[in-house]
């Protein structure tokens, strides 16, 4: 059976790599969704179109992604403090 203090560290670790992936994840989606923006509107301004469009994603998704952020680091600092989350009841 694991130690507590690995079991933490492993906890900690597990948590800052979902935010460095979600993180990841959400500047592929921007990327994404810009290219698709642009191929809907090709043009001799390919260039402009695609940088517009990653734009606007980015503010769209600014604040969800700084939410979820927000509460990977919550997560990170409480297990961090040691606090123990209790398994929900089973059914």
């Amino acid at each position: 059976m694991i130690d507590e203090p690995s079991l933490k560290a492993s906890l900690v670790t597990l948590a800052e790599l979902q935010r460095t992936h979600y993180l990841s994840f959400s500047a592929l989606l921007n990327e994404v969704a810009a290219l698709r923006e642009t191929v809907r509107g090709l043009d001799p301004t390919f260039a402009d179109v695609i940088e517009q469009k990653r734009v606007e994603q980015e503010l769209q998704t600014r604040q969800v992604v700084a939410e979820q952020i927000g509460l990977i680091d919550d997560l990170i600092r409480l297990l961090k403090m040691g606090v123990v989350f209790e398994p929900p009841p089973v059914a």
